[in-house]
């Protein structure tokens, strides 16, 4: 079957979504719908669409202006309590397929882990975050519990958010170990040391997130988002 190509909405939707996980844009910058299909080269329809799909998986709301939305920021609960929902759903997923005693899931994982490993050797910090990413995923996907991934996917959009604080070159060596230690664990079926471990690695990541939280906001680049490349669809 031949899938049918992206829509335009779909598309302008991507590239928002990516200017927000990326920091590009930064929470409370206004979003016009105007400027916005300007800038992209198209109507402003899609980009109306595409601004309530991010309002309904919570990147942006309306905004205290009479016009637009503006980019929707985190408190520090809501980055705990999202952490502490992906922590629980990858801590029964590994679990459970720990159990089973799944080969073919075990060898995936690790072959997963050869592919980041190459990643740390070469410094490539975007081909490790892509390979860190999927990693997780399948620790879920693989569970065939298609409503508990769905869950997880609403989660992992809100903390992808802020994998540019958590994880940066200086920090892949160490977390290719902790993946290491999460197969071993697996292996083991250790479930108690499978929980442990995955509570220290968001843990840190909320620590880290706390840290610098604060310096990234105050951070200005001195550059309108609407005076930036041009980025035209079609």
């Amino acid at each position: 079957m031949i899938k049918p190509s992206k829509t335009i909405t779909e598309k302008v939707t991507k590239i928002l979504e990516d200017e927000i996980l990326s920091g590009e844009l930064k929470p409370g910058e206004r979003l016009i719908e105007s400027r916005i299909a300007q800038r992209l080269g198209v109507s402003r329809v899609p980009v109306r669409e595409a601004l309530i799909n991010l309002e309904k998986w919570g990147f942006v709301r309306t905004g205290n202006h009479r016009k637009g939305r503006e980019v929707l920021g985190l408190n520090q609960r809501e980055i705990r309590e999202n952490y502490a929902i992906r922590t629980m759903i990858e801590c029964y997923a590994f679990s459970e397929k720990s159990m089973q005693k799944d080969a073919s899931y075990y060898s995936y994982l690790q072959k997963m882990i050869q592919d980041m490993d190459e990643m740390v050797r070469k410094k490539d910090l975007s081909g490790y975050r892509a390979l860190n990413s999927k990693f997780h995923h399948e620790i879920v996907r693989r569970l065939n519990n298609r409503r508990l991934y769905q869950i997880y996917c609403d989660i992992d959009r809100r903390t992808r958010w802020f994998q540019n604080l958590t994880l940066f070159v200086l920090r892949m060596e160490k977390s290719i170990a902790e993946h290491r230690l999460f197969l071993k664990a697996f292996e083991d079926q250790d479930l108690p040391r499978i929980r442990s471990l995955l509570n220290q690695h968001y843990g840190q990541a909320i620590e880290m997130i706390s840290q610098k939280w604060g310096q990234e906001m105050k951070r200005e680049d001195g550059k309108n988002f609407y005076q930036r490349k041009e980025r035209r669809i079609g």
